[in-house]
């Protein structure tokens, strides 16, 4: 391989690396009141808990979850897989 052609092999190898470090990116979402700070990961993390531990289901037979925060009650609402509800403090 000639170093012209070296060169470039090594520019492209920079270029899909930065490529793909743009790609990764944390996201985070926390929900504040009063004086709580509750983190969304924390969260869903619980209601994986509950359907693994709790309920004895598969990691991987949980398909859909909505959390629904209700701070007046200091409470997460949840529902698996369009049928399965439940709710833990906050």
């Amino acid at each position: 391989m000639s170093a012209k052609n070296s060169a470039k092999a090594a520019k492209a190898v920079k270029e899909v690396q930065k490529a793909e470090k743009a790609a990764e990116k944390t996201q985070e979402v926390y929900v504040q009141f009063n004086d709580k700070e509750v983190n969304m990961k924390d969260v869903l993390d619980k209601v994986e808990e509950i359907w693994t531990n709790d309920m004895d289901n598969k990691a991987e037979d949980l398909k859909e979850v909505k959390v629904y925060l209700k701070i007046e009650d200091n409470a997460a609402y949840f529902v698996i897989n369009g049928d399965i509800t439940g709710s833990f403090g906050l």
